[in-house]
């Protein structure tokens, strides 16, 4: 059997970003809300990161099977980024903080690589 060699993994350019999104305050607020305040203003961001030189390569949204609040899991959707640099992620999840929409979602922001054994 052939060994597999593993030296310290190499920080990726661009930056392979993992970042879960869970509704929190979400569910304390009105239908009203969150058609006239929370969607505009979450659509307005997700737009805005279409223009901050990230590249999104996937979204994954596990409301197939579940509903409510997220559970053990503490995310209901995630995206997948490379993404050009480290402002530019905390620039992306600030810009939850800096709209009020930290009220009603978490963003976490992941720092990895692609997974060598798969994408070389």
């Amino acid at each position: 059997m052939s060994e597999i060699k593993h030296g310290a993994p190499e920080i990726p350019n661009p930056l392979r970003v993992f970042m879960t999104f869970e509704s929190t305050g979400w569910f304390d607020t009105t239908k009203e809300q969150k058609e006239r305040e929370i969607l505009p203003a979450l659509n307005d961001i997700l737009e805005s990161w279409r223009h901050n030189g990230s590249e999104l390569l996937g979204t994954f949204d596990r409301d197939i099977f579940t509903a409510g609040h997220a559970g053990p899991n503490n995310w209901h959707a995630c995206f997948l980024f490379n993404i050009p640099d480290l402002q530019t992620v905390t620039n992306m999840t600030h810009s939850f903080r800096e709209a009020g929409l930290d009220r009603y979602f978490r963003l976490e922001a992941s720092i990895g690589r692609p997974f060598f054994l798969v994408e070389k």
